[in-house]
């Protein structure tokens, strides 16, 4: 079943960019959550109406107060529901009759309670809300600021304190304290335009409002916070949609732990854990995943001012050397590059600086150049002029709440008339104040209050701009090795699961099947010594862990011999399962060791996985992780991911491997694991031994539904 489509931003318009607003549930007390939430209109242009039986016919806060819904003199906009739980449907109902566009609905007590009949009764909410036709923002949630129009239709109080001019950053968050956290960076100058809170997200998710704000001509960026959606493919379609309009996505997962992963059969289910692939999906996405909340907004708030980069490098000017230091540090830990500056950049910063300090890059301008504004703004135009670098990084370490902010204003203009940004790493604990505001409210500066945080900043801008690698495609010839796949529960041990491979287009190493010695020495002697022996049981998923394989097997003799070791160590450490006898394969070259692998994700529907393999794959877990399916030039670049690439590329004098030809085999793996799709849980190749001319899989494994 397809994803359900995102909602049209247009459908949206009036709960979230409302001309008049209602507030039902307002009382007199000033503290309560209607009180604040109609108080927060202060800035707003539009009518607004306090809707309480209590107060009917008179003014509240300021404002006209009706009993009921049905009594609203117009048919509002956007409705912001200020009561229990019991009272939503009911006015649900009322709204849709009166014309309402929208509600908000701050009541909890639904499914997060995990109590099985407020799960059923917030379903029936969504299923009446979408039959009306009225969209709803919850529940269980803080609601929203339009900062275009001022509305501030939450229950957080003071919104008057938020007077950065409207634009930038649009922010989306489940959790409604967190956007909340993040919209109060307005009260210190940071451009934003719209915040939303999905709460339970009963009818609209995080995918459907960051799709509104897109659509925002105000918006150039997102700060998203993420906790889990109904369907994680939406994120592909809503990252199509910010693609479309040239607008970043950067996204922060809460709730990375583990601790529901399902153990399963082969050691993908154990490397390719949900973390992952929701990682998979926003990089899919063309999303910008940081880890940490600190990080969520400034980067946001880098790429909404960033033009289009026109080269790799960065540039550091700092009057601390340490400081520079500290900056090319983490440039390195990014794998960002700090090319040295051009012969006329040079030049120019040789001329300003003391011989005490650096012309190079880092450039230690030093505190000299720093109080001489004519020798810094030249050394600052040379370096933003220099064309390798793509940004400028300004390390400032110490805040003069007199001269900082004129210095910062300073640099503004020399930024905007370069094309570059200038990146502002603020490393004094003396956090607020005019300085920083300074940098906050212009258009050309960004700020960072950790250099870790600005560099991978950076690295994700230089990265959005690489361009967005194209999904693979399930061919014909995937579609009909999966539908002749047999029917019903099943698990394909080696034999079975490589011939599905084979007959999907992987190469895959013939074997043949033994039940006595006898046979097997005869095989052996028919596919030409040296041989491997491997056990033959659809009960053993890891052969090597009950000494099921022996390799290497150069006579009739030996091959004897390892048939009988084996059958014992059946005996030994598996004596219930069943045993065929052994599996016969010529023994392949040696190479390098992949595993391939791809399972069902709850969220998003088939995901494949490429790392070290072997014995020891679930040791290093050195993976790369993607939605199924690939195509060969991602399926290469997640080659190139892998630490243990290196042994790919010819390690140490080692012939190197066909890695071109290896993409292939990913990309037709999971375009057949992506045309089995629903009945997929797992399959994998492992190992898959790449050499000089190619590759091929060793041993499989695949797991069926019906």
């Amino acid at each position: 079943m397809n994803p359900a489509p995102l909602r049209e931003p247009e459908s949206l318009r009036r709960l979230l960019a409302p001309r008049s607003v209602a507030v039902v549930g307002v009382s007199a007390e000033p503290t309560s959550f209607g009180a604040r939430t109609i108080t927060n209109m202060r800035g707003f242009a539009g009518p607004v109406y306090a809707v309480n039986p209590k107060y009917a016919g008179g003014d509240l806060h300021g404002y006209p107060c009706v009993a009921t819904i049905a009594d609203l003199p117009e048919a509002v906009d956007s409705v912001v529901l200020c009561m229990p739980r019991t009272g939503v449907l009911p006015s649900l109902e009322a709204a849709a009759a009166r014309g309402v566009g929208g509600l908000s609905i701050y009541a909890s007590g639904y499914g997060e309670t995990d109590l099985p009949e407020r799960a059923v009764e917030e379903e029936a909410l969504r299923h009446r809300a979408r039959a009306l036709g009225v969209p709803l923002l919850g529940a269980n949630c803080l609601g929203f600021v339009n900062h275009v129009t001022r509305v501030g239709a939450t229950f957080m109080p003071d919104y008057h304190k938020m007077t950065a001019p409207a634009g930038g950053v649009g922010v989306v968050s489940q959790s409604g304290a967190l956007g909340y956290a993040l919209m109060q960076a307005a009260e210190r100058g940071f451009a934003m335009c719209h915040m939303a809170t999905a709460g339970n997200s009963t009818d609209l998710d995080v995918c459907d409002l960051a799709a509104f704000q897109l659509a925002m001509p105000e918006c150039r960026s997102i700060a998203l916070a993420v906790e889990g959606l109904r369907d994680g493919r939406r994120l592909i379609e809503l990252g199509e949609m910010a693609l479309a309009a040239g607008k970043p996505i950067v996204v922060l997962k809460l709730g990375r732990g583990e601790t529901g992963a399902k153990a399963a059969m082969s050691h993908t289910g154990s490397m390719a854990g949900s973390t992952a692939a929701w990682s998979a999906a926003f990089r899919r996405a063309g999303m910008l995943e940081v880890e940490d909340f600190d990080a969520l907004l400034e980067t946001a708030g880098f790429l909404a001012k960033a033009p289009r980069p026109r080269a790799r490098g960065v540039g550091i000017a700092t009057p601390s050397g340490g400081a520079g230091i500290m900056a090319a540090d983490h440039a390195e830990f990014a794998g960002l590059t700090l090319p040295q500056p051009a012969p006329e950049t040079e030049a120019v910063l040789r001329a300003a600086i003391p011989d005490f300090g650096s012309p190079r890059n880092p450039c230690d301008l030093t505190a000299q150049v720093a109080t001489n504004p004519a020798s810094f703004d030249a050394c600052m135009n040379a370096m933003l002029a220099d064309p390798q670098y793509a940004a400028v990084v300004m390390p400032v370490v110490y805040h003069n709440p007199a001269t900082t902010p004129l210095r910062m204003a300073a640099m503004a203009p020399l930024a905007r008339a370069a094309g570059k940004p200038i990146c502002i790493a603020w490393i004094p604990e003396s956090l607020e104040g005019a300085g920083p505001e300074a940098v906050d409210t212009s258009d050309s500066l960004s700020l960072f209050r950790s250099m870790r945080r600005l560099m991978n900043a950076i690295a994700l801008w230089l990265r959005y701009h690489d361009g967005h690698p194209a999904m693979g495609v399930v061919d014909e010839a995937a579609r009909a090795a999966a539908a002749s796949l047999p029917p019903g529960d099943m698990t394909l041990m080696e034999a079975e699961a490589k011939a599905a491979f084979a007959a999907a287009g992987l190469p895959a190493m013939p074997d043949a099947r033994a039940a006595t010695a006898g046979a097997a020495v005869s095989a052996a002697e028919a596919l030409g010594y040296p041989v491997v022996l491997k056990l033959d049981s659809p009960d053993v998923a890891h052969k090597t862990e009950v000494g099921g394989v022996k390799l290497n097997l150069g006579s009739a003799a030996e091959v004897s011999a390892a048939f009988a070791a084996i059958m014992q160590g059946a005996r030994s450490h598996a004596p219930s399962a069943r045993v065929d006898g052994v599996l016969v394969q010529k023994m392949a070259a040696r190479g390098p060791e992949l595993i391939l692998g791809a399972r069902r994700d709850p969220q998003f529907g088939v995901t494949v996985l490429v790392g070290l393999g072997g014995v020891q794959a679930e040791l290093w877990k050195d993976v790369a992780l993607d939605i199924a399916p690939v195509s060969a030039a991602r399926a290469e670049a997640m080659l190139r991911s892998l630490k243990s690439f290196p042994l790919l590329d010819g390690f140490r004098g080692a012939a190197p491997v066909d890695v071109a030809g290896v993409a292939r085999a990913i990309a037709r793996f999971s375009a057949f694991a992506a045309a089995i799709g629903p009945r997929l849980e797992e399959m994998e190749i492992n190992p898959m031994v790449c050499l000089p001319g190619g590759c091929v899989a060793l041993d499989g494994l695949m797991r069926l539904e019906a």
